[in-house]
């Protein structure tokens, strides 16, 4: 059993069934409702998990568990919220990470909700002391807003920031957006950015297109089908999100085409100039390229 739905748990989850198949009988349960929600919209969300309960994962999404039950000095199953009860022989939980802030409080370093506070060149309240990776207190690119987003690739760019400022570089750090990706069986989720859900949380007035492609032109045997969902701010005309759901892999990475976008404050107007490399057999048709065409259809949705 897997307490959460995030990307690892969903990794883990399909992993296990990928290289042992029959032998797990494996159910997630789920707070929000739907798989990945800090990821995708329930939109895609739906149909990722219609997909990997094909696969035969279970699901029990919007439960709350409130305890882990154990019998014979082993795990038993777990309690949900309703008071239900859960059998299972192995308890996986990945619901988020702290950091681990005892030697920063020690230091008398200030300290924000997330972790140490930082300023955009990653100085801590002491300018002696830089900080940089899962420890820190990172800021979204879109809202400004302090953010538990914990990952590699914004990690591993702090710590060349920390080096470059040390060696006297100006360089500051913008901001992170989430971006990520998942492989879950013959299927690729990727995300950056706000999902519409979020972005309505955050205050702003988003509207959104998602639109169907395919991996390869129509005639190239071998196609497959992604989908890609951008979200944008109404005010600003700014792309503030964008979410892909792939059957192939390299569809799938242009969510750092969206990333790219994102950080270069690009507008819906500007998205509909978008041309991006074509070949019959590397991509979809340049009539079927589907962040240009999301552009396209969200400048219908305003119109001027």
């Amino acid at each position: 059993m897997f307490i959460g739905a995030g990307f690892i748990s969903m990794e883990q989850a399909t992993l296990l069934m990928e290289n042992q198949p029959g032998k797990y009988d494996i159910r997630i349960v789920e707070l929000l409702g739907h798989p990945l929600p800090l990821m995708i919209d329930a939109e895609l969300g739906a149909k990722v998990q219609q997909y990997l309960k094909d696969k035969g994962l279970e699901f029990r999404m919007g439960e709350k568990v409130t305890k882990i039950l154990g019998a014979d000095g082993g795990v038993s199953g777990v309690e949900l919220g309703s008071g239900e009860s859960l059998a299972a022989d192995m308890v996986f939980m990945n619901v988020g990470a702290r950091p681990n802030l005892e030697l920063a409080r020690d230091m008398g370093l200030e300290i924000g909700r997330f972790g140490i506070k930082v300023n955009e060149f990653l100085e801590t309240s002491n300018p002696d002391v830089l900080a940089a990776g899962d420890c820190i207190e990172n800021h979204h690119f879109v809202t400004g807003n302090p953010v538990p987003i914990q990952l590699r690739g914004p990690a591993v760019i702090q710590g060349r920031l920390v080096a470059k400022r040390l060696a006297g570089y100006e360089i500051p750090f913008p901001g992170v957006l989430g971006n990520s990706t998942v492989r879950l069986f013959d299927k690729y989720i990727a995300a950056t950015g706000l999902t519409e859900e979020q972005a309505q949380q955050e205050n702003f007035d988003a509207v959104c297109a998602t639109v169907d492609s395919r991996s390869k032109h129509g005639m190239i045997p071998g196609k497959k089908p992604w989908t890609v969902k951008l979200v944008f701010d109404k005010e600003s005309k700014k792309l503030i999100g964008g979410q892909i759901v792939s059957d192939d892999l390299a569809p799938a990475k242009e969510i750092d085409t969206v990333n790219a976008l994102i950080l270069g404050g690009k507008t819906i107007p500007d998205l509909t100039t978008l041309m991006c490399a074509g070949n019959p057999d590397c991509s979809s048709e340049p009539s079927l390229e589907p962040i240009t065409i999301a552009a396209e259809q969200v400048l219908q949705k305003l119109g001027r």
